[in-house]
């Protein structure tokens, strides 16, 4: 990103009527504090170098200039599923509402975007990971998050870290697509990569095996996502980050969640060709809307909507067999 493109954002935020109040999400070079600008209560993303005393001045330029390209990303996003960004300054502050010593920061690099109050959507179904949801609010999740990447995806941008904790949810349930820090503008030719993007479990088998990839890396994403927000539950009970890189390439490749006997068939077969490990046979973010749309209004899922009890009391029992066996090999 080009720097006379932050300096339009740094001129939209006055800095002076920024104020930061307490944390409200950690990441390894960010900081999320809820605050308030002109009136308005924000989310702040902030870069902060604080927790990495180790880190050398290549490493901090690297980080700068890997924070002004989210901003660059988010700063052209406009859609009702996406977090929207207000503007973003190279020049904050430090005005504190309260007395906070970890929020002592060591750049002046923030991001201002709309405050999401309902937290994330990890949150929500591990609030609920007793009762489950209902088949409507499973839908409606799922076309949001959808409707989100498929406008990212028309921008030609790349989430590439689509996972419970990236989706915030508002006061009227709405869903909202966060964190572009792994995004990228997607190029006419697949890229390349020789390391791990985005999180372990939601990574697609091409990203995973370094293998060309593009945009299908997201539906990939998205189909474990549905699964999980169909179950209430992680699509992995084990710490993929304790597994060596070299065995998870392996293992990874074809293990996937196992899909639950109460599952709509239709609803089961969209998030398998989701998943699917070849990205060709994954479908567009565009067309998953569209199905997704006729599985809302089909009689099926009338019927299931209609007689949850019934569907998800018989769902809980099969949802206590010994989690640690919950995968299958394609």
């Amino acid at each position: 990103m080009e720097r006379s493109n932050i300096q339009q954002w740094q001129e939209s935020i006055d800095p002076l009527k920024l104020v930061v109040g307490k944390v409200i999400g950690r990441g390894s070079f960010g900081v999320v504090h809820k605050g308030s600008y002109l009136g308005q209560t924000v989310a702040v993303k902030v870069l902060d170098l604080g927790g990495n005393k180790g880190i050398t001045k290549d490493a901090t330029e690297s980080v700068k200039n890997d924070f002004m390209k989210e901003v660059g990303i988010w700063q052209v996003l406009d859609h009702p599923n996406v977090t929207k960004m207000i503007g973003a300054t190279m020049c904050m502050n430090t005005n504190f509402s309260h007395k906070n010593k970890k929020s002592k920061m060591e750049s002046n690099f923030c991001a201002v975007s709309e405050y999401v109050k309902g937290g994330s959507l990890r949150s929500y179904l591990f609030k609920n990971r007793d009762k489950k949801l209902p088949m409507k609010r499973v839908l409606q999740f799922a076309l949001d998050i959808a409707k989100g990447l498929s406008y990212m995806h028309s921008k030609k941008i790349i989430h590439r870290d689509v996972k419970p904790e990236n989706i915030l949810i508002d006061h009227e349930n709405n869903l909202k697509l966060a964190d572009f820090g792994e995004s990228t503008f997607e190029s006419l030719e697949l890229f390349y990569t020789s390391g791990e993007i985005g999180t372990r479990g939601y990574m697609a088998p091409e990203i995973v095996r370094g293998k060309p990839y593009g945009r299908k890396c997201d539906v990939f994403s998205f189909g474990i996502c549905l699964w999980e927000i169909y179950s209430c539950d992680m699509a992995y009970t084990f710490d993929l980050d304790k597994i060596t890189y070299e065995i998870y390439k392996v293992c990874m490749h074809d293990m996937r969640p196992s899909m639950h006997v109460n599952c709509p068939r239709s609803l089961a077969q969209l998030i398998e060709r989701c998943w699917d490990t070849d990205p060709r046979k994954r479908p567009e973010m565009k067309d998953v809307i569209v199905e997704l749309e006729e599985i809302m209004n089909s009689e099926e899922s009338k019927t299931l909507s209609q007689d949850y009890n019934s569907v998800f009391g018989c769902f809980r029992l099969f949802n206590h067999v010994k989690q640690n066996a919950r995968v299958h090999i394609l």
